[in-house]
């Protein structure tokens, strides 16, 4: 298997840390049949790629075998932000974008550094619905349910363009990333509508940057570009 080495970790605040533990433990509760795991949000900027990462390696401090899956395929930057430094770098990066058009599955699963955690990256391309469209991503995600306890899809927004759409009618359920303060109560409703429309369940809801009412403030850690609250 491919080897990733992943440069760049982000060092959570206690109380992050804390709220990302109790997320992966709430994952665990909603039962052994939810294995695809999609995290997304309604629109940009709300912190959808902070969780899905810290869940992933959470998953994986915890025993758990598990494959991120990076399928923000028109605006990831997931590679960068994590410094990711691929062995086969002088052959050329291959990633989920690559095997949708046809590449082979084995050279796009990569083992990184961190103990049971594992990662398709992908390269960002101009319009993967119509990749999308194939049965490619459906046999892909078979294949890794044999393989892994829990994959997570880090997905774009879900009322931003119809690919999240596709990704959530073959996963087991959705996470959705809400920040406070600015996503609307619609724009919440219109994205359940649409994950009810796909048969894709709402397993629960992160809210970002949620006023501490303890400390009469908003508490956010921050780590160069991230500045995010977790709420319980």
């Amino acid at each position: 298997m491919k080897q990733v080495k992943i440069k760049q970790l982000i060092e959570n605040d206690y109380f992050v840390q804390t709220e990302l533990d109790r997320l992966r433990v709430n994952v665990g509760f909603t039962g052994v049949d939810k294995k695809v795991i999609m995290i997304s949000s309604s629109r940009p900027n709300e912190g959808k790629s902070f969780v899905a990462t810290g869940l992933w390696l959470e998953l994986a401090k915890a025993g758990k075998q598990v494959c991120f899956i990076d399928a923000d395929m028109r605006n990831s930057y997931m590679r960068s932000n994590l410094r990711m430094k691929f062995s086969d770098s002088e052959n050329g990066f291959v990633g989920l974008s690559h095997y949708l058009a046809g590449a082979n599955m084995d050279d796009i699963i990569y083992q990184s550094n961190i103990e049971n955690a594992y990662i398709i990256p992908t390269t960002n391309i101009e319009n993967p619905s119509l990749l999308l469209e194939g049965d490619r991503f459906k046999t892909l995600l078979s294949y890794l349910r044999t393989q892994f306890d829990y994959i997570i899809i880090d997905t774009p927004p879900l009322d931003l363009i119809s690919d999240g759409q596709r990704i959530a009618n073959i996963c087991d359920g959705c996470i959705l990333v809400v920040q406070a303060h600015v996503t609307s109560r619609s724009d919440v409703q219109k994205v359940i509508s649409m994950l009810e429309v796909t048969g894709c369940p709402l397993l629960g809801v992160v809210l970002n940057q949620q006023e501490d009412k303890k400390i009469g403030k908003y508490r956010k850690y921050s780590s160069k570009e991230y500045k995010y609250y977790y709420g319980s």
